[in-house]
């Protein structure tokens, strides 16, 4: 009996009344099956995650899918990803030909701000308009890359450019309407971030 068991023994023992402990009678197999079913459980579950092909972040990182090439890139090529997000915006934020942005004072204002904070950045056009790094202001170019705590612009120079969201204030286009975003409040996943419960921390200007 190993020194676990033999603990686990006497404390059970401890429950019992005095006088009635000497009647006690614990099968240490008993004990030792119990964490064995444990053991093989978390053996099942490991087996499980790697048959159904999810890779983890760590395996993600060491196969370095979490990078981005630094020179190869052309801004060029990131206009496509552009062009898609912005059909993607307008259905997201159920925007029409003409319509405008719900102002404070506005019912609507609130849900749409929400909205606004929980859309996915990649393939959109951004601009840090103030940062307490003042290197990384008007900084701007399309976001490649949305992680939880940067954003990687790739800018007209065809430069990566890593941008720590805490850090800044972004500006954002859409159609002839602009909107600053407080960077501080999106670090968040995406995928999270879409039905996370959110706040207002956008502010809109015309």
């Amino acid at each position: 009996m190993d020194h676990a068991t033999s603990d686990l023994k006497e404390f059970i023992t401890d429950l019992v009344i005095p006088h009635q402990r000497c009647n006690v009678n614990i099968n240490p197999d008993h004990i030792s099956m119990l964490e064995g079913t444990k053991i093989k459980k978390q053996h099942s579950r490991k087996r499980r995650s790697h048959k159904s092909g999810v890779l983890s972040r760590k395996e993600n990182a060491k196969l370095g899918l979490n990078t981005l090439p630094t020179k190869q890139m052309k801004y060029e090529e990131a206009l496509p990803l552009h062009d898609l997000w912005k059909g993607y915006v307008r259905e997201h934020l159920e925007l029409r030909e003409g319509s405008e942005v719900p102002q404070v004072h506005d019912p609507r204002y609130e849900e749409f701000s929400r909205q606004l904070v929980k859309l996915d950045l990649h393939g959109a056009k951004l601009r840090v308009v103030q940062s307490k790094c003042r290197t990384l202001e008007n900084l701007a170019g399309i976001c490649v890359m949305d992680t939880k705590n940067v954003l990687k612009l790739l800018g007209k120079d065809h430069r990566l450019r890593t941008i720590p969201k805490s850090e800044c204030v972004f500006g954002m286009k859409v159609g002839n309407m602009e909107f600053t975003i407080f960077g501080q409040h999106l670090n968040i996943r995406p995928a999270e971030r879409s039905v996370k419960k959110i706040k207002n921390f956008v502010e809109p200007f015309m």
